[in-house]
């Protein structure tokens, strides 16, 4: 070893001791030491002593032949109070002005040698450890007998200053201490030696390691002497440029359960899966939707009560969103899905609009008819029988009322305003269908929009009022506030509001209500399917609308109520202590919480859909309580993977860097990601966790720029691996 002898390696103070110099660069570092240098004394290495400091150990640069060229000394601070602390500090023998000659606390300026030199040069067949530190360099070398461990001098930054020549034709081990820091010293020594050395290999420390863990240090626990080894020992080959190989970011989220056919009444089932079927979509974008639009079919006329005797109701409004990717055919599954709902509409316009024809047609004989009352009126006052006038134009006092409102069972984008009028107009309620219902949730997290936001979440439970007072409209109060809720949504944007939600920032349970939420696997093998849809299950599909929306019981203001059979009531009773029981046990994030305790009226609603869809007029039955049980459990998971979608942003961000990066350049910061407002990297902080995920992940690496200005920041730009750019 070349560690110094604190207590034997310094001569005592032979003279004066210099001054601590302002600036060395008069001083020329006479390599390698001469012979008849004096001793660096312990007065000159305690003169620069930090304050609170004290020497501790220090190592020796020697060059091939062993001929000393700088000291590396180290100085520790106890804790005491505060936490401990070291500095390392290097001191050269140098020649000054007046030719005088004397140790100075610097480093070479440039081509420094490592630390090892002449252990290199006595092993010249040995493969080489290269570390970060000269403590840890003689750690290493009792560890790894069978390597040569060297290190550069002044730390992880200054790589680049040493002469790394010397491993010119050597197979080398790099070992990273395990942090950041660590990491971009290994990295950059990699790049250094491409070209010089017969090979390089890196090691990689895995997660679980102490941050800052290194050779000098115990071995961790849980961990032996065995598992260090094995790290060597599988190494991974540095490619060209000094870039490890690139690891592919895998998505994290949880796995959710498929969509089973059996979830559907037999009514419906066969129509969702051939839709699915000729898309080539996932089923359960047809399926969740054509749930949310039977339920905006029976709106609020038909209700449940989910306990026997308590007045708690239930109306089965539903919010679904379904979330894919652009290209999952999101769109073209609710479209199908909706087509029954769209019919309907087209009728009530249709018998609206012949309605108003006739109306104006009575209307124009009206007309007639008061201009020839009041020409027979005024000839019977002028005849002084004003009894008969006035008896003529009483007959006048028609109706003058307004036209009637359009029928509407579908809105797509209207004012929390407007939306209150067609409610009024509507009170059996509304379906809101947005195709990208990002919009919809983005306008709820703006200022101005506060007031919406409160009209929805009021809006959830469909049974609740809302009034609101305008300028220009004056007071409007709503009572009824029914709203179902269907949209698509991408991955990269719901994912944005999800982490709203989990930072508090927008938790009050806005996104918790869709409740109807699924985010399926891609299709995994798809295929060309080019046939005629499936006659006889679109007609039973469309009756089940058809017959639902004209049901026969009851209305807004005297609703038809169920209850559960006793075997449904004994299923939903054991399953929502259960599920109260967890949300309440404190183990579930928060947003994961009030999502399962807002699901009692999402199963309740789905049972009573379930009962009505299959004729049911009377108690909902077994058969459909566990229908909707298994969409509980199917729902739960997908749940879950909405949830953790907040947690892999930095994932999914780092993914679509990499699938756009030829909209930047080759040399790129992480201003120029954010310019993009590229969706779900729309703030700083998820950009700069994307790129952390870019380097992590040997995609791209940083580079240190040119501070700006005076005194400025140096800019940190990032480039890409060559492995990239050849398309890898």
């Amino acid at each position: 070893m070349n560690m110094i002898n604190v207590d034997e390696a310094f001569a005592p103070l032979d003279g004066d001791v210099p001054p601590p110099p302002a600036v060395d660069d008069a001083w020329r570092p006479l390599l390698p030491i001469p012979a008849d240098a004096p001793k660096l004394t312990n007065a000159l290495i305690n003169r620069f002593c930090p304050a609170g400091y004290t020497f501790a150990e220090g190592w020796r640069y020697n060059d091939a032949a062993g001929q000393l060229m700088l000291c590396v000394v180290r100085y520790n601070r106890p804790a005491n109070g505060k936490p401990a602390d070291k500095q390392i500090k290097p001191f050269v023998f140098c020649e000054g002005p007046n030719d005088r000659k004397e140790w100075r606390c610097r480093n070479i300026s440039d081509r420094r040698p490592l630390y090892g030199l002449d252990r290199l040069a006595a092993r010249p067949s040995a493969r080489v450890m290269v570390v970060e530190g000269e403590k840890a360099a003689d750690a290493a070398a009792k560890r790894f007998d069978s390597y040569v461990v060297v290190t550069s001098s002044s730390g992880s930054h200054a790589a680049r200053k040493a002469d790394w020549s010397t491993l010119a034709g050597r197979h080398v081990v790099l070992w990273p201490d395990a942090d950041e820091p660590g990491s971009k010293y290994a990295e950059t020594v990699a790049g250094l030696l491409q070209g010089i050395a017969a090979s390089v290999h890196m090691v990689t420390t895995p997660p679980s390691m102490p941050q800052g863990w290194d050779l000098a240090d115990d071995v961790p626990p849980g961990m032996n002497d065995n598992d260090i080894s094995r790290l060597l020992a599988v190494a991974r080959p540095v490619t060209a440029g000094g870039w490890p190989a690139v690891t592919p970011i895998t998505s994290t989220l949880p796995a959710v359960e498929p969509f089973i056919p059996e979830l559907l009444p037999e009514a419906i089932r066969d129509y969702v899966m051939d839709v699915a079927d000729r898309q080539q979509a996932p089923p359960d974008f047809a399926a969740v939707t054509a749930l949310c639009g039977i339920a905006a079919t029976i709106g609020n006329r038909v209700r449940v009560r989910p306990k026997q005797n308590d007045d708690w109701e239930v109306v089965p409004n539903l919010w679904g969103a379904i979330i894919g990717r652009p290209s999952a055919m999101k769109s073209p599954a609710m479209q199908a899905a909706l087509g029954p709902i769209y019919a309907i509409t087209d009728d009530l316009r249709e018998k609206w609009e012949e309605e108003i024809k006739s109306a104006q047609i009575d209307e124009a004989l009206s007309g007639l008819d008061a201009k020839d009352a009041k020409k027979r009126a005024e000839k019977a006052l002028k005849n002084g029988d004003r009894d008969a006038a006035r008896e003529l134009l009483e007959g006048l006092a028609g109706d003058d009322d307004d036209q009637p409102p359009c029928p509407r069972i579908v809105v797509n984008d209207a004012t929390v305003e407007k939306l209150g009028e067609l409610l009024n107009e509507n009170p059996r309620g509304i379906l809101l269908i947005r195709d990208e219902l990002p919009g919809f949730l983005a306008r709820m997290e703006s200022e101005e929009h506060q007031s919406e936001r409160a009209f929805y979440l009021e809006a959830f439970n469909g049974d609740g009022r809302f009034t609101y007072d305008r300028i220009g409209r004056g007071t409007v109060h709503i009572e009824h506030c029914t709203v179902s809720i269907i949209g698509g949504v991408q991955p990269s944007r719901i994912a944005p509001i999800v982490r709203g939600a989990m930072s508090g920032a927008s938790n009050d349970g806005l996104i918790q209500r869709l409740q109807m939420v699924v985010w399926p696997d891609d299709i995994g093998s798809w295929r060309w399917v080019d046939r005629a849809p499936n006659t006889l299950a679109r007609l039973a599909y469309d009756k089940v609308f058809r017959d639902l929306y004209d049901l026969p019981m009851g209305d807004t203001e005297r609703p038809t109520v169920l209850r559960f059979s006793p075997e449904s009531q004994e299923l939903f009773q054991q399953w929502m202590t259960e599920i109260q029981s967890e949300a309440r046990s404190g183990s579930l994030p928060s947003t994961l919480e009030s999502h399962i305790l807002k699901m009692p009226k999402t199963v309740a609603s789905l049972a009573l859909l379930f009962e009505l869809i299959d004729g049911g007029r009377f108690d909902v039955n077994e058969t459909a309580m566990r229908r909707a049980l298994g969409w509980a459990d199917y729902l739960r998971s997908h749940a879950n993977r909405l949830y953790s979608s907040g947690e892999t942003m930095a994932e999914d961000g780092a993914r679509l860097i990499i699938e756009r990066r030829n909209q930047l350049s080759d040399s790129f910061t992480a201003r120029d990601v954010h310019k993009k407002g590229w969706a779900g990297l729309s703030d700083r902080e998820t950009v700069t966790a994307s790129i952390e995920m870019l380097i992590a992940t040997n995609h791209c690496r940083e580079v240190q720029g040119k501070p700006v200005g005076a005194g400025g920041r140096p800019t940190i730009t990032y480039c890409w691996n060559p492995a990239l750019q050849a398309g890898g």
